[in-house]
C-alpha cells in the first residue's frame, strides 16, 4: 500500500487518508480518488507554521479547499469579464496545480527547499499519482504548463492562486495590506482590482505573524 506523504514530511495532517484503510482495490478510479482525497486532509502549512498559531488548526483550510476556491474564483472572473481564455484548461489547471502535494506534502518557502527540488518532488508525485489511472490524460502536461507560466491560461491561474491566498487572509481576519509581496505579484487587472478591494475591506484587521 502506498505511503501518502513521505513519513519524514513534517506537514500537519487532519486525519489519516482513507486509502490506507483499504486493501485489494481493483478499480483504478476508486484508487485514484482515495489517493487524491489526501488533499482534504493536508492543512495549508503556511498558515499554521508561519502566519497563525497551531491553535487555529481546526479553522485552517486544506489543500483541497484552496484548489476548489481557485477554480471557482477563476470561473467567476472569466465569465463576468468574458475573458478570451480556455475555460476548461483553466479549471483543470486550478484543480491540478496542487495535485503533487498528495505525496510531496505542502512545501512552504520556509522549508528551505529550492524551487528546483520542489518542482522535481511534485512532478514525481504527480507521475506516481496519475499512474494509478488506467487511461491517457494530460494532468502532468497541464501541471507543467502552470509551473512554467508562459501561456495566457497559466499566467491567469498563477494570478488567481495569489489572489485566493490574499482573499483567504482577508477571511481569516488579517489586514491584507501587509501581504505586500503577494499584492505586487498580481499582474492581471481584474485580480488586482479584487485584491485592492480586499485591502480596503480588511483595513484595521490583525497583522499576520509574518508578512509578505
Amino acid at each position: 500500500m502506498d505511503i501518502l506523504i513521505d513519513k519524514n514530511n513534517n506537514n500537519y495532517i487532519k486525519d489519516t487518508n482513507p486509502f490506507e484503510r483499504f486493501h485489494d482495490i481493483d478499480n483504478d478510479i476508486l484508487a485514484f480518488y482515495l489517493k487524491y482525497n489526501q488533499l482534504k486532509n493536508i492543512y495549508r502549512q503556511g498558515w499554521l507554521k508561519v502566519r497563525m498559531d497551531l491553535e487555529f488548526k481546526e479553522k485552517c483550510e486544506s489543500i483541497a479547499d484552496h484548489s476548489f476556491s481557485v477554480a471557482l474564483l477563476a470561473l467567476t472572473i472569466i465569465e463576468k469579464n468574458s475573458l478570451p481564455l480556455d475555460v476548461l484548461k483553466c479549471l483543470k489547471m486550478a484543480i491540478i496545480h496542487e495535485l503533487g502535494e498528495v505525496y510531496a506534502g505542502d512545501i512552504t518557502p520556509y522549508d528551505h527547499i529550492s524551487k528546483e527540488d520542489k518542482h522535481a518532488m511534485e512532478r514525481d508525485a504527480i507521475k506516481k499519482l496519475i499512474s494509478s489511472i488506467d487511461q491517457d490524460n494530460d494532468f502532468l502536461e497541464i501541471w507543467e504548463e502552470f509551473e512554467k507560466a508562459e501561456t495566457e491560461e497559466a499566467i491567469f491561474i498563477k494570478n488567481i492562486d495569489k489572489l485566493e491566498f490574499l482573499l483567504q487572509a482577508c477571511a481569516y481576519g488579517h489586514d491584507v495590506k501587509y501581504y505586500e509581496r503577494s499584492l505586487n505579484e498580481i499582474t492581471d487587472k481584474y485580480c488586482k482590482e479584487i485584491a485592492l478591494a480586499a485591502v480596503e475591506s480588511s483595513k484595521g484587521n490583525n497583522k499576520p505573524n509574518v508578512v509578505g
